[in-house]
């Protein structure tokens, strides 16, 4: 094998560059010929490398030992190149099925018998396969995604899904791990990261025409209306100070990440847990105000056949609560007040799945009658609440009563400022119960030390706080109490979503700094999102609740792999094939009506 430099024009541009191919001499009819093994593109060495090149690479291919070290730049062109070479080679093997009857012995010497390249394709094509059954090429396609870039685009929403990462940690994982390239067609050594970047930002560009798509798919495949609506909204936060992005801003964490800047998103999902709307906002937004935005883009409001809207009491204001019977939609959400407008009555409604300590239900009405009040009591959450109370007020009390003993130390603080911003600092930090007591600090008669530090539980506040009642609300008036209870708590799927997204599919921390780049991010999260939904619904109907993590994590056992041997003429065999599914996998392959077969054999004898 040699390296032969060849001179070509860019027809574009009429500039002259150089491309280089791998060829071998071999013997014809007519003579010694040339024949082009591989087409290598432009390559960044010095003239005398190319021999050192070309022989390492037929060194991998036909596995001679060396004696000496490849430099690791030359290594590494080299295992890409024989890699390149082998697959172009190879040809479908004459036994790839089971119904094939024509033997094909060969001869090998076991003692140089090897495996290499080995590549995870089990959850790659069930993600693909998702993929194809939602017809998200078919989509793509439609809204002027070329061939490469469709794969390009579902190599990085299928990466999100099946190893979680950020783009430069996805790229490296696509070259180096996973066989997507295999199951795409498409070789990534030969693209650049800047190309996962770019699809990016072609997957936000065209986000309304794929969220319609998604969420009507869903509906037809699956059978599932908009009955009822999820809205609620989350953040994330950066590494770095992502002062390039209008939408970071600072917030109130729900990872308790305050020090960083944050992104809120906003999503909103049917009772199934199908995307219907998402959206990128401000990391300091007030969730009150994102709620007409949300619910007017679900539809016109003349639409006669409105959802039922489930959300908490951060966006349940009573501006919110107005507008949305303004515009004839039904809700149920969880109240703001801690005081109902009624004593409830009548009989008590038990639900949950707790047997034991089932959650107690009463009604009552609001003075008008055209809202129906829930007085729950969960046996359960008041137990944790207790023991959550206990714990504060302990900290609480055990920092008081140092601050108190430093009056007494020789180098404690004593002085009447330094007290009160100590006793802030510690308010401060317990301030989930630190308004529950009432903190007198005594002056001595200067006014400038302290002589006493008391304080006392206020009993009522106490007792009210972190308690297991809370009050549900809803214009449902006809519903009876279990419903809008039930009702309520779906809004766990998109409590659910939101959690997933961040522990299975490192939608955080995000390290981004470009705006764009950002909200691309989090759409490929919420596309890669909408696959494994599909999957866990489809599969839960057919009563099998495996979780993500539990699919992923038995799915990465099945590989591709190159067997390599030497025959009697020493002759290399290359035979790559993918391992065979197992009772695990069958079981979830027929639930979904997927083939289990991945990818036909190959083998190329050099």
């Amino acid at each position: 094998m040699f390296i032969r430099k060849k001179q070509k024009k860019d027809t574009a541009t009429g500039k002259s560059y150089f491309s280089f191919q791998l060829v071998e001499s071999i013997r014809t009819e007519r003579g010694p010929r040339q024949r082009i093994l591989l087409n290598l593109g432009q390559l960044d060495l010095q003239e005398e490398e190319y021999k050192l090149l070309a022989d390492r690479i037929e060194e991998i291919v036909t596995k001679q030992g060396r004696l000496f070290e490849c430099p690791k730049k030359i290594e590494s062109l080299a295992q890409s190149y024989a890699s390149q070479l082998i697959n172009n080679l190879s040809k479908p093997s004459t036994n790839e099925k089971p119904t094939a009857t024509i033997p094909d012995y060969v001869t090998i010497d076991l003692n140089s018998f090897s495996h290499a390249k080995a590549r995870t394709v089990g959850t790659e094509h069930l993600l693909l396969e998702t993929a194809k059954r939602m017809k998200i090429p078919e989509i793509l396609k439609a809204l002027n995604f070329s061939e490469k870039q469709v794969k390009v685009a579902l190599a990085s929403i299928i990466a999100r899904a099946a190893f979680p990462s950020s783009e430069r940690a996805t790229y490296s994982r696509l070259i180096g791990q996973s066989g997507l390239g295999e199951l795409l067609q498409i070789n990534f050594e030969t693209l650049s990261l800047n190309q996962l970047y770019k699809i990016s930002d072609q997957l936000l560009k065209n986000k309304p025409e794929l969220e319609q798509h998604i969420s009507q798919s869903q509906k037809e495949m699956h059978g599932v209306t908009d009955t009822i609506i999820l809205y609620d909204l989350t953040n994330t936060y950066f590494e770095g100070n992502n002062s390039g992005n209008s939408k970071s801003k600072h917030g109130v964490s729900k990872e308790k990440r305050s020090d960083c800047p944050l992104v809120t998103l906003g999503l909103v999902l049917n009772q199934s847990g199908f995307l219907i709307r998402s959206a990128f906002l401000p990391g300091n937004i007030s969730e009150p105000k994102t709620l007409k935005e949300a619910v007017t883009a679900l539809g016109s409001k003349d639409d006669l056949l409105k959802p039922t809207i489930a959300m908490d009491a951060g966006i349940a204001t009573e501006e919110n609560l107005n507008w949305l019977i303004e515009n004839n939609y039904t809700y149920v959400v969880s109240s703001r007040s801690k005081k109902a407008p009624a004593e409830p009555s009548g009989e008590v409604t038990l639900v949950g799945k707790d047997v034991k300590n089932p959650v107690k239900l009463q009604e009552s009405y609001s003075a008008d009658g055209k809202e129906k009040w829930l007085h729950c009591n969960s046996p359960a959450k008041e137990a944790k609440a207790s023991e959550m109370k206990t714990s504060f007020s302990k900290r609480f009390e055990l920092d008081m009563e140092r601050a108190r003993s430093a009056l007494s130390k020789p180098q404690g603080t004593k002085k009447f400022h330094k007290v009160l911003e100590r006793i802030g600092r510690i308010k401060e930090k317990h301030r989930a119960i630190a308004s529950c007591y009432n903190v007198e600090v005594t002056p001595s008669e200067d006014g400038e030390f302290v002589r006493e530090i008391t304080w006392d539980r206020i009993t009522d506040k106490f007792d009210s706080k972190l308690s297991g009642t809370y009050y549900l609300r809803s214009n449902l008036i006809d519903n009876s109490a279990q419903e809008l209870w039930e009702l309520y708590h779906s809004m766990q799927v998109v409590e659910n979503a939101f959690r997933f997204m961040k522990s299975s599919l490192g939608m955080r921390p995000v390290y981004h700094q470009k705006e764009g780049r950002v909200d691309g991010h989090l759409w490929i999260t919420i596309l890669a999102y909408s696959l494994i939904q599909d999957i866990l619904f489809r599969l839960k109907s057919k009563g099998i609740n495996f979780t993500w993590e539990t699919l992923r994590t038995h799915f990465n056992s099945r590989v591709r792999v190159t067997s390599q041997a030497k025959n009697q003429e020493k002759k290399v065999l290359h035979f790559r094939s993918t391992t065979e599914a197992e009772m695990f996998h069958l079981q979830i392959y027929e639930a979904l009506e997927y083939p289990s077969a991945i990818l036909n054999s190959k083998k190329v004898l050099v």
